[in-house]
Order: C-alpha cells, then sequence, then structure tokens
C-alpha cells in the first residue's frame, strides 16, 4: 500500500522537529543518521511543493491559461507561406 502523502504543514511541522532533535545534540549516532536521512527528505519534498506551487502562481499570474486561438501570423497567410 501506498504511503498517505502528507500535505506541506504537516511536512514542515516534522522537519521543524527533527532539527530541533538535531540540534540538541543528545540522539545516539544511529538515530541521529536516521533522522539527518529524514530531515532531507522532509526538506526535498516541501521544496519540491513550493516550486510546483510557485510554477503555477507563475502561470496563472502572466496569463498562460488563456483559450487555443488563432494567431494573427496564420490569419494573414492561410497556406503557411
Amino acid at each position: 500500500m501506498a504511503a498517505k502523502k502528507e500535505n506541506f504543514e504537516d511536512q514542515l511541522k516534522r522537519l521543524q522537529s527533527v532539527v530541533e532533535q538535531l540540534e540538541r545534540g543528545d540522539q545516539p549516532l544511529e538515530k541521529g543518521v536516521a533522522l539527518y536521512k529524514e530531515g532531507i527528505a522532509l526538506a526535498k519534498a516541501c521544496r519540491d511543493q513550493l516550486e510546483k506551487a510557485r510554477n503555477e502562481i507563475a502561470l496563472f499570474s502572466e496569463g498562460a491559461l488563456q483559450p487555443f486561438g488563432v494567431s494573427e501570423d496564420a490569419e494573414d497567410d492561410p497556406a503557411g507561406d
């Protein structure tokens, strides 16, 4: 069964917890390494979600989501010459 995809806020909250645990420096080596790996994965997931949101906003802001139409060049020369 596939793991449930957590939302951005949950992942960020978990990342903050991981960072706090690592900064305390009282974790055994194996636990610290596991937390580090988890933190790297969470940071990548958060970064990817932010990039996706940024791209969606950019597309919307630039008006890229417009209906298809015929360009003026095609109207002037329907044969394409």
